[in-house]
């Protein structure tokens, strides 16, 4: 019987590769014990044990019909402390046997925070499910809500410079540096208008600024700037993009600006402008997110994170458009426990797909995780 087995995302490994035949010998005889060795990408998960070693370091494994996708390589792996992979060449393969040679081995740098529990097919389970929006509902971000949200923000800011404003994307009338942050989604900091250097130092030197001077130039506009800060009381300037995040891309919303007739611009206002940032990302990513309640079966946990088994489609959409997702983990006879996950790797069995993904965080990260043990624990020896 032949199965489709596909991937759709596989994260990124730091390896470390031998080469050596004898020593690849050595961990499959002496670490591995020949036991657990699993065939990658295959649709059953099938155990491979060496029915033959010859002299000359050939290897003949034990195969059967449901056996695909080998043809030039075969990949055993393990998975102990660290993640093991052997990879041989396929020298000859019939319907009952495959005759290979080693050609390398990759171990993973790192370390798991704990085995796997295998076996756990309708004893543990994940459901309400929490997964972004697939079309982000951007008037909604723009609009009315994420101004209030962001004035009440700024007011940590206005203490410090009381004539600190917000000037949001959709304001018609913006100067030309606010037409540069908008632009370049960079912030401005100038430390000293009269000359237009911003010379960073504190918070400032830990920005991506926009190089204020070197960009008037490229728009044929600084010396017309210069004459204008000369005419006015602006002796510092700082403009700060208030960015919202969301499936990777970044869209300004508003701008923080300052300006002081007094001097330089204090750097504290740096890490109030990078808070409300994120409490704002937070709370309008918090709206464009959807519930949906859907059992699926749990394959394997560990305290790093879960193997799923996903069959609902709007699910796995979710999953490949943002990989991330929050949802409840219930042990058989046991509250559940909720954590937010990142997606690692997604692969496809047939009809079916396998979700790996790390446990990143939880409403009550001390506790959920020690009734994660306990739980973990305690079905080990069911």
């Amino acid at each position: 019987m032949s199965v489709q087995f596909q991937t759709h995302m596989q994260a990124q490994r730091s390896w470390e590769t031998i080469q050596d035949v004898n020593k690849i010998k050595y961990i499959l005889k002496e670490y591995i014990h020949f036991q657990g060795l699993l065939v990658k990408e295959s649709p059953f998960h099938q155990e491979l044990k060496p029915m033959e070693i010859r002299e000359d370091g050939t290897f003949i494994f034990p195969i059967d019909s449901t056996l695909t996708n080998i043809n030039d390589e075969l990949v055993l792996y393990r998975t102990l402390s660290k993640h093991i992979e052997i990879s041989f060449d396929v020298i000859e393969k019939t319907d009952t046997q495959i005759i290979c040679k080693p050609l390398f081995a990759r171990i993973a740098k790192a370390k798991r925070m704990s085995p796997r529990i295998e076996g756990l097919m309708g004893k543990v389970i994940a459901h309400k499910f929490l997964i972004p929006r697939k079309e982000l509902d951007i008037a909604k971000v723009l609009g009315t809500s994420g101004q209030i949200i962001l004035n009440d923000l700024n007011r940590k800011v206005k203490q410090i410079y009381p004539s600190s404003k917000l000037v949001f994307n959709s304001s018609k009338e913006l100067s030309p540096e606010e037409e540069l942050v908008k632009k370049y989604k960079k912030p401005i900091y100038i430390r000293d208008t009269s000359t237009l250097d911003s010379n960073p130092e504190g918070e400032f030197a830990n920005l991506d600024l926009l190089p204020i001077k070197e960009t008037l130039q490229e728009e044929l506009i600084l010396e017309e700037r210069l004459r204008f800060f000369k005419s006015s009381k602006t002796r510092s300037l700082l403009i700060y993009p208030i960015l919202f995040k969301s499936g990777g891309e970044t869209q300004i919303f508003a701008m923080g600006v300052i300006e002081s007739s007094e001097g330089p611009i204090s750097d504290q206002v740096v890490p109030l402008y990078k808070e409300m940032e994120e409490i704002f990302n937070s709370r309008m990513g918090d709206s464009n997110t959807k519930s949906l309640d859907k059992r699926q079966n749990i394959l394997n946990i560990s305290e790093g994170g879960i193997l799923l088994e996903v069959t609902d489609p709007e699910l796995i959409q979710s999953f490949l458009h943002k990989p991330v997702f929050t949802a409840d983990i219930t042990f058989k006879m046991q509250a559940p426990l909720r954590f937010a996950f990142h997606i690692r790797h997604i692969s496809q069995v047939g009809e079916i797909y396998h979700v790996g993904a790390e446990i990143v965080g939880s409403n009550d990260a001390k506790a959920n995780m020690t009734l994660l043990k306990k739980n973990m624990n305690f079905i080990k020896t069911q």
